[in-house]
């Protein structure tokens, strides 16, 4: 389990790519589950919605991602990398929806909302995370960083717009 951690950090610190995660799918299963659970919970403690609605969220955003990047990766012949592609983008959603946490816990004061520096710092933690997902982007679709990054915000508006497509209704 630790290796799988440190293999998602790896990707994080931009020094491993989604080629060095293991084409399993028994993995994407695994990582689907826990980045759907910490995701829910975290909607749930930030947002207080109830339960189906911020399942329904999380299910439909992540669905959005992974059919969009199916569809990028048919587009690109690369549907081989399609397993490692999306273990490492939910896998890398992990590790950042955590650190997202743990700077809500410590920057929370006893009014609802983050401090300014949490806020801050969550915002800096968005743009390291779009940065992430440029890089596999980057390396998974043999393009440049900068269409990387381009694929990167295109993914992310989709799965937005989908999701609060979903939950709006």
């Amino acid at each position: 389990m630790s290796q799988i951690v440190l293999l998602y950090w790896r990707i994080c610190i931009f020094v491993s790519g989604p080629d060095a995660v293991p084409a399993s799918r028994t993995l994407l299963g695994a990582t689907i589950v826990v980045n759907a659970l910490l995701s829910i919970a975290m909607y749930m403690w930030v947002n207080e919605p109830d339960f189906l609605t911020a399942a329904t969220l999380v299910t439909v955003s992540m669905a959005g991602t992974g059919g969009l990047v199916w569809v990028i990766m048919q587009l690109m012949d690369l549907r081989h990398r399609l397993p490692q592609t999306l273990t490492a983008l939910y896998g890398v959603d992990i590790i950042t929806t955590a650190l997202t946490g743990l700077i809500a816990v410590f920057t929370n004061v006893d009014e609802p909302g983050l401090t300014a520096t949490g806020v801050s710092m969550v915002s800096l933690l968005m743009l390291w995370n779009l940065a992430i997902v440029a890089f596999i982007f980057h390396r998974a679709l043999n393009i440049h960083l900068g269409f990387g990054m381009l694929v990167a915000l295109f993914v992310l508006i989709f799965s937005i717009a989908m999701s609060q497509a979903a939950i709006s209704t």
